[in-house]
């Protein structure tokens, strides 16, 4: 470390875009939280800090790469598909300097812990507060933070009208295609204080957007406290509206929904996923078929908040005419308020849904890490590969069925005119748009831009640019250039991942 200077700390949100292009999404929703709070454990006035989120800056080498010869440690976090993003910046910045020292988190790492360990210099497979053992070890004790306090200072991706906030961890639910389920952790709740000091680190906000895997969770008084200090920030002026992500169970008592409402619930992300019964029961989601999801719909509605949800396209269950018929019956349904978004089941290792896939032999040969991602079919489907991935190429953003839900459209907002205000009208209407043309929404540079050519089939889709080096790398570091395979070419596990892949961890714990 240098003895002249503060050591510089670079902490950077990995991403890859849905459409394999470098681009800067500056709309997106939600952004990342674990930078800012990564930040926060590093004493501020001792070190040199900088943030940089891939979501809404784009890849690092292409619109900020001074930045690579500048850190003396380099922070990596992002979501399981992001891995290879690691792997490339740390080839960039250890070429520049040699010296420069690499940690690595989150959900990539948790999923391919043994492999990942022997790429970077520490890894972590628990929460943002493990990098406080990793900064005594790295730089020293005096380097830690006495007090975490999150850097929303650094993070500039969110503007002045959005803010992000946590006030749990982890989800009571163990769904069979969730990474929370392969994690197998507890659900935690960090408290109402906590909460408290980060909406007044944020500063004034129009909406704030509570980044909890499952707000609400099965403590109903801690539940209590966290709404009691939403609305009690709120009356005090700190923000207008929240939003949040819960599940079905959360509107099984109403008085859930007066309390969300009273303290300034503007909208609610539901993990809906189908409206299969039979679907959701073989996926273990069975709060979802307790209570009839379009009456739980219509009952959040009414209440004055906006449903948000997605839906699940899963091809080795489901068939494409199915997932077709669910689309129509939900235009026809004016109770119903059209999908976020449309994804396809993704393998994702450590969890109930990759055991069972893999042991059926379904998925696809050449699958990346990079491909799990939801716009690319990994699995093999019930119709023909083209056909299923013809659906993701084209049904997942409503080509086909764009009029009927324009339609549906005025319609659910003309049966909810008296429960919905004109704020939570235009989100509905931005959310429809986002469906149809994500990118262009999340940064209108790109409203003309068009359609890359992909296959949506993860065997034969086309890499990201970015896997090609755009500067010269040092020959130990050119490997980490090549894809991260899950399955090789003919079809078997990459064996150099598949201990992780295979890890058997989420039956031992259910078992228990």
């Amino acid at each position: 470390m240098p003895t002249t200077r503060r050591p510089r700390v670079l902490i950077v949100n990995c991403y890859f875009p849905e459409t394999r292009e470098p681009l800067q999404l500056k709309n997106e929703m939600p952004m990342p939280l674990a930078p800012i709070h990564l930040a926060g454990w590093f004493a501020a006035d001792r070190c040199e800090i900088r943030l940089h989120n891939e979501v809404s800056h784009g890849f690092l080498e292409v619109f900020r790469p001074d930045w690579l010869s500048w850190p003396d440690v380099i922070v990596f976090c992002g979501l399981t598909p992001a891995f290879d993003r690691m792997l490339h910046i740390s080839a960039y910045a250890r070429t520049r300097n040699p010296r420069v020292i690499t940690v690595a988190g989150g959900l990539a790492v948790r999923s391919l812990r043994r492999y990942a360990s022997g790429l970077f210099d520490y890894t972590t497979t628990g929460d943002v507060e493990d990098i406080r053992e990793i900064i005594r070890e790295a730089l020293g004790p005096e380097y830690v933070a006495e007090q975490m306090r999150p850097r929303y200072d650094l993070a500039d991706w969110l503007g002045p009208w959005i803010g992000y906030v946590e006030s749990s961890r982890n989800c009571n639910f163990r769904c069979s295609f969730c990474t929370l389920t392969a994690d197998g952790r507890p659900y935690q709740v960090h408290g109402a204080e906590f909460l408290r000091q980060q909406i007044v680190a944020l500063g004034r906000r129009r909406l704030i957007h509570i980044a909890d895997n499952q707000f609400a969770g099965p403590d109903r008084q801690s539940f209590r406290d966290r709404v009691a200090v939403l609305k009690e920030m709120r009356e005090a002026g700190h923000f207008q509206y929240w939003a949040g992500f819960v599940t079905d169970a959360f509107m099984w008592d109403d008085e859930n929904l007066a309390l969300a409402q009273e303290s300034g619930c503007i909208s609610l992300l539901i993990g809906v996923e189908s409206f299969d019964e039979i679907w959701l029961r073989k996926m273990n989601k069975a709060q979802n078929v307790r209570q009839s999801q379009v009456d739980l719909i219509r009952r959040c509605l009414e209440a004055g908040i906006l449903f948000q949800y997605g839906l699940v396209f899963d091809p080795t269950s489901r068939s494409v005419e199915e997932m077709h018929r669910e689309l129509l019956a939900i235009a026809d349904e004016p109770a119903i308020p059209a999908p976020n978004f449309i994804f396809s089941a993704i393998p994702f290792p450590g969890t109930p849904l990759f055991h069972e896939v893999w042991d059926r032999g379904l998925i696809l040969p050449g699958t990346k890490i990079r491909d799990l991602e939801g716009s690319t079919l990994s699995l093999q489907p019930l119709d023909s590969v083209e056909t299923a991935a013809g659906f993701l190429r084209n049904g997942k953003n409503l080509r086909g069925h764009r009029g009927p839900f324009l339609r549906h459209q005025i319609r659910m907002l003309r049966r909810y005119r008296k429960h919905l205000s004109a704020t939570q009208k235009a989100v509905s209407w931005l959310t429809l748009g986002s469906i149809m043309s994500p990118q262009a929404l999340s940064n209108t540079r790109y409203l003309l831009k068009g359609r890359p050519r992909r296959t949506h089939i993860s065997t034969t889709d086309r890499l990201d640019v970015v896997y090609t080096p755009r500067f010269p790398i040092a020959a130990q570091y050119e490997g980490y250039f090549q894809p991260t395979q899950v399955t090789n070419m003919a079809g078997h596990l990459n064996e150099t991942i598949a201990e992780d892949l295979l890890d058997t961890r989420y039956r031992r714990q259910a078992a228990v």
